[in-house]
């Protein structure tokens, strides 16, 4: 597809795009904690969240993009791509940011896990459950500017830009059930997102399903510590520091986010377990 002129014709090929797009890129990136990712790595395992959990920060997806019933069914896992550090993302799923770490997984690992990945297990009470079949899909996401004085969507993917009109066809795309999983509102476009979409036949209904990791896909994890991590003694973090797997913040000590435990009136914060 031409990205800056060629305007999508079809759902099919709006999601032939993403998919596509989203087996391209060198390197998928993962913000989350230290304490989250020692649970990855030495679980060799990854929790992926129902699209209309309310343990997900954004619930205007859920509502008003794709179909709530298939949204029931949709089990997300998110990533991003782009070289660069992303500040927001620091903050947003690197708190406390003591602990924030940028977890990276180059393409052909990334790749491969998808190709090996044909089932899920159940994820309930911290406890894995029954196996179930699964199509895991590894996709970008696009953006919808919804322009409402010209009844117009404006769609956007990097350097894409799209203008859907009232008489393509594609006006109501965003809320087209097979949309679900594959757009969001062009508030979140800062996030560069690209996602592991897995859908099971029908509603599991739990919050959270489990995928296993291939051995060869940890191998080649790379990991970033961010701007304000505090080394604190860790057997996994030696193993990798040891390894050359792990590199510091470009922003080491120049960024000055606020601690939780500053905000505190009752105290130092904890972590609960």
């Amino acid at each position: 597809m031409n990205r800056q002129q060629k305007k999508p014709n079809s759902i099919d090929e709006i999601l032939k795009f993403l998919a596509d797009s989203g087996k391209n890129h060198k390197v998928y990136y993962h913000y989350t904690t230290w304490d989250s990712f020692e649970k990855i790595y030495n679980r060799a395992s990854f929790l992926m969240t129902r699209g209309n959990s309310l343990q997900i920060n954004d619930q205007h997806e859920s509502k008003m993009k794709g179909s709530w019933k298939e949204w029931n069914k949709t089990y997300i896992g998110s990533f991003s791509f782009g070289d660069s550090e992303n500040m927001a993302m620091w903050g947003l799923y690197g708190m406390p940011w003591e602990n924030a770490v940028r977890i990276a997984i180059p393409q052909k690992a990334m790749l491969n896990w998808v190709n090996e990945t044909d089932n899920a297990y159940i994820w309930e009470n911290g406890k894995v459950g029954a196996a179930i079949p699964i199509e895991l899909v590894l996709s970008d996401i696009i953006y919808a500017e919804v322009i409402t004085k010209s009844y117009s969507i404006k769609l956007k993917h990097r350097d894409l830009i799209v203008q859907v009109s009232e008489d393509s066809g594609l006006i109501d795309l965003d809320t087209n059930s097979r949309m679900t999983g594959f757009i969001k509102n062009s508030a979140w476009q800062y996030e560069n997102e690209v996602r592991f979409i897995a859908k099971p036949q029908h509603s599991m209904g739990v919050e959270k399903i489990l995928i296993d990791i291939p051995k060869t896909v940890l191998k080649e994890i790379k990991v970033t510590t961010g701007p304000s991590f505090k080394y604190h003694k860790n057997d996994l973090y030696d193993k990798l520091y040891n390894e050359r797997r792990i590199t510091s913040s470009g922003f080491e000590n120049l960024l000055n986010f606020k601690s939780l435990c500053s905000m505190c009136k009752n105290g130092p914060f904890v972590c609960k377990e």
